[in-house]
C-alpha cells in the first residue's frame, strides 16, 4: 500500500506540510500501511546546527510532522489534534544534503489519545533519531 497524502486545502499554511508556505518544509507524506506514514526529505545547508548536521530542532519538527500526519490521516476526525507529550533520542547524526526517510506508526489509538512512534533513517535504513509522542484531540 502506497497512497500519497494530499495537504493542499487553501487554509493549510502549516510550516511542515503546506505546499503554500514559502518558508515551510513542504513535506509530502505517503501512507505505507494501515498504521504507518512515511516521507522522504533532504535538509538544505541552512538547516544545519553543528557543521554538516541537521539542527536538532529541525529533526524534532520533522518527527512531529510525520507523527501528526499519521494521527490526522489514519485516525480521521473533525476535531484538531495537538502534541501533548514528545520524547526524542538522537542516536546518530542526520546529515544535511543526504536523503532521509521520516517514518511514523500509530502504536495505540484510544480516542481522544493517540500514542505514536517516529523515526529518521538514513539512505541505508540506519536509525538516526527516534521519538515517541502522545497526541490528543481538542
Amino acid at each position: 500500500m502506497r497512497r500519497e497524502i494530499v495537504n493542499d486545502w487553501p487554509e493549510n499554511y502549516c510550516f511542515g506540510c503546506s505546499p503554500f508556505n514559502e518558508r515551510g518544509l513542504k513535506l509530502v507524506f505517503v501512507q505505507t500501511g494501515e498504521q504507518t506514514v512515511e516521507c522522504s526529505y533532504t535538509a538544505a545547508d541552512h538547516l544545519e546546527g553543528a557543521p554538516g548536521i541537521v539542527h536538532g530542532g529541525i529533526q524534532a519538527t520533522l518527527l512531529d510532522e510525520v507523527m501528526g500526519t499519521a494521527v490526522r490521516t489514519l485516525c480521521p476526525h473533525e476535531q484538531p489534534i495537538v502534541t501533548a507529550e514528545f520524547a526524542l533520542r538522537y542516536r546518530r547524526p542526520a546529515r544535511v544534503g543526504e536523503p532521509l526517510t521520516l517514518r511514523a506508526a500509530i502504536e495505540r489509538a484510544e480516542d481522544p489519545q493517540y500514542h505514536v512512534t517516529g523515526e529518521i533513517l538514513d539512505a541505508s535504513g540506519e536509525l538516526l533519531t527516534r521519538a515517541t509522542a502522545r497526541w490528543v484531540r481538542l
